[in-house]
This record gives C-alpha cells, structure tokens and sequence, in this order.
C-alpha cells in the first residue's frame, strides 16, 4: 500500500481523526470533518494490519474482567444503551438537521434525543403539545436576539409557540420532548 497524494496533504490531526474514524471512534461530527477517502485510505490500512497479527489468546487477569464486566452488563439489563460510535443518526427532512434517538416511550411518545444543526441552518417554527427540554451540549441556539451556548438549558412548555430558531456556528442539542415536537405551527 502506498501513501496516496490525499494522505500526504493531509494534516497529523486530518489524519488522526481518519484513523479514528477508521476503527469507529471518532466522534460523528469528527469523522465528518475529514475527507472520506482519507477515512477510506486508514480503514484499509488498519485491515492490513489487522491481518499480519497473530492471535493470542489473552492473560487469563484480562479475560476474567472482561468476563466480569460483561456478566455487570447483563445483570444491569439497561433498556436502551447507545454509544457514541454508533452511527444511527437520520436526516430531519431538512437540509443540514440531523436526529439520533436515544429513547422513545410508545406509550406517550416522549423520547429522548439528540439533534445535530450544521452552521447557519434554520429551523421552522413549530408547536409545542408536549413540554420540551433542550440542553445546548455543543455551539450555539439562537431565535430573536436570545443566544443559548454549550450549557445552557431552556424548557418550553406544553401549548407554546417556538419561533423559528437557528445557529450560527452549528450546534448539538439533548432534547426531551413528544412525539409531535416537529409539526410546523
């Protein structure tokens, strides 16, 4: 395998990223920073290596805690466990807002998730039949002149009207709210 012109224009940092993004642990909105062949580039790069290595088998202190930890797993029994790596994030209808849900009660319809708004993406505005709770976990939520960054928390009543919102530097939100969240007022 030879290093391709993308590789070698690439940055240290573009290409650990890609490398992270290779073995699934970049964050999405990090691996989406990179070009996707340089991604492509370390994914076959890391089969290589993968497949030079011999099998051992592990220590037997390393399997016993794996064991252990697995048997913590099993006895918790979480109703819904989603990790960071895993890519099950789907378009909104709307360019550039993205949704992953983490959880959904199909009795009320209440789920919980994140949305993910690129840089200078309006969202409509919209009515609220269910209390919605936001949690700005990374850039910015803007409508009229109020501006919520990393941190900040705003709670919408049940029966209110959000006037359009949008971002300016792109955003990740934590949302908890009902399943009619997103029909236009």
């Amino acid at each position: 395998m030879s290093i391709s012109n993308m590789s070698a224009a690439a940055t240290v940092e573009q290409q650990e990223t890609a490398a992270l993004a290779a073995m699934d642990l970049a964050a999405p909105l990090d691996a989406a920073s990179v070009p996707k062949q340089l991604v492509a580039e370390m994914r076959e790069a890391v089969w290589l290596l993968a497949e030079t290595l011999t099998p051992v088998a592990p220590a037997p202190s390393f399997k016993s805690l794996v064991l252990s930890r697995v048997a913590q797993f099993e006895q918790l029994k979480p109703q819904r466990d989603v990790r960071r790596s895993e890519e099950h994030w789907v378009s909104a209808g709307m360019p550039g807002i993205d949704i992953k849900t983490l959880f959904q009660e199909d009795e009320t319809g209440r789920s919980t998730y994140l949305v993910r708004m690129q840089p200078g993406v309006r969202f409509p505005a919209h009515y609220h039949h269910d209390p919605e709770q936001c949690l700005v976990l990374k850039g910015d939520l803007c409508w009229g002149d109020l501006v919520y960054e990393e941190g900040d928390f705003i709670l919408m009543d049940k029966g209110t009207e959000h006037p359009e919102i949008h971002t300016v530097h792109g955003n990740l939100l934590l949302i908890v709210a009902g399943h009619n969240e997103f029909l236009v007022a």
